[in-house]
């Protein structure tokens, strides 16, 4: 995909604020651009429906405050979608804020039987993606969950995908619950419009995806009422309240009636969170004194390199990252990394708030995010299901396609854990 001119990538976002220019497309060329290649097995799988869907939000330039847009979860307007020229110029329309996400699910019981009992049938689970990747960078993996009966629900995160936003520029992680919240709350009126009952949902996420779904947990609190939900998520949103330390957030008193209710969570199931940076990928701190002086304006610059080359000791998994043209291959972004170092620093002391069924694994070779941060935070969560297991030897990418059964076998080995651990708790 055809990178922008970095000069104007830091002049756009200030002009768009302020009304002196609109962005002709919000997803900047990602939302109709074809299907990456590897994904076209799930796509083209006769065995299974998959429907896309996008949920709009107020406009940026509707709200008093930045927090509060990023914090926003009103939805306007929600709809099916085809992905196509059409629907960028009818979504302009709306306001031009969308969150994309698509649904998958078995059309009857697959080739081979039920996997697990099929004991997933009548429960959701969500796939929340990482930092530079989208939602179907999930593909190789959705045919697990369906064979066991889950419906499965695929979200592109604000600025990733074929949601909005410029590629990978997340001024705050607020944004990243919200629109989480977002997506279950549309999954729920939709579901309720057809005349099918609120199912309940395993929040699941890695890396980026990973502290997602984490401070989800932590920020809004749980409803048991279907009808409550689908009225909540059109309601205007409230005044946040005052922000800890003026970074973005609620400070830790915040209470929780000031939030939406979630959906009913069965449980969480997170692979190797952003909680903390392994030493080998956190940038130089002479780097990090130059974003912070950056961020307010320059936050979209790119400069620091991050993750790369640290996240699989396989060639092949940053080869097929960057083949995939909807993926974020450029450096990351000023704003963007203090964001996320921000936003771990606010999970972390605020831990023993996340409490729901819980399991978390971890590799004890990750060079991007450090599985001691993830020690640490397990041991601050008070729900008594609780699980963690380090996998010995595992890199950042868990769940790394191999080219033969053997290479595959540390795929196979999550995945079983995985699906073993939510079928119990269905």
């Amino acid at each position: 995909m055809p990178r922008q001119n970095p000069l104007w990538e830091l002049v756009e976002p200030y002009l768009a604020s302020t009304g002196l220019y609109k962005v002709p497309d919000p997803t900047y060329g990602r939302y109709t651009h074809r299907a990456h290649p590897s994904h076209r097995t799930l796509l083209d799988n006769p065995g299974c429906t998959h429907t896309y869907r996008r949920a709009f939000l107020r406009p940026y330039s509707s709200f008093p405050t930045w927090q509060e847009a990023y914090d926003s979860t009103e939805i306007i307007h929600s709809e099916d979608v085809q992905l196509t020229e059409e629907e960028i110029i009818s979504g302009n329309e709306r306001g031009g804020r969308w969150v994309c996400y698509s649904v998958w699910e078995a059309k009857g019981e697959p080739e081979g039987g039920w996997t697990h009992g099929g004991d997933g049938r009548g429960k959701d689970v969500i796939l929340v993606h990482g930092l530079s990747d989208y939602g179907l960078r999930y593909a190789p993996h959705v045919q697990y969950f369906l064979k066991a009966g889950f419906r499965v629900i695929i979200p592109d995160l604000p600025s990733y995908g074929r949601s909005t936003g410029m590629h990978s520029y997340l001024p705050s992680l607020l944004l990243l619950p919200a629109a989480l919240h977002v997506v279950l709350t549309d999954v729920v009126r939709n579901d309720l419009a057809h005349g099918r009952e609120q199912r309940k949902v395993f929040t699941c996420g890695a890396s980026m995806g990973g502290w997602t779904v984490l401070y989800y947990l932590l920020k809004y609190p749980p409803s048991s009422s279907a009808t409550l939900l689908a009225e909540d998520a059109g309601r205007a949103d409230e005044t946040p309240p005052p922000l800890g330390q003026g970074q973005g957030y609620a400070d830790a008193e915040r209470r929780k009636a000031d939030e939406k209710a979630r959906v009913q969570v069965a449980g969480a199931f997170v692979l190797c969170p952003m909680v903390q940076v392994s030493s080998s990928s956190r940038p130089y701190k002479v780097t990090e004194y130059i974003g912070r002086g950056l961020k307010y304006v320059a936050g979209s610059l790119p400069l620091a390199s991050a993750v790369r080359g640290q996240v699989s000791d396989d060639p092949r998994v940053e080869e097929d990252f960057f083949a995939d043209p909807i993926c974020y291959h450029g450096l990351l972004r000023v704003a963007t990394g203090l964001s996320c170092l921000e936003g771990m620093d606010e999970l972390m002391a605020r831990a023993k708030e996340i409490d729901a069924p819980i399991k978390i694994i971890h590799g004890s070779s990750d060079r991007a995010t450090s599985h001691l941060g993830t020690l640490k935070l397990f041991g601050m969560l008070p729900h008594e299901d609780k699980e963690i297991e380090i996998y010995e030897g595992y890199e950042h990418v868990m769940t790394k396609v191999g080219i033969d059964a053997a290479d595959d076998a540390k795929r196979q080995r999550v995945l079983a854990d995985w699906l073993s651990w939510m079928t119990k708790r269905c």
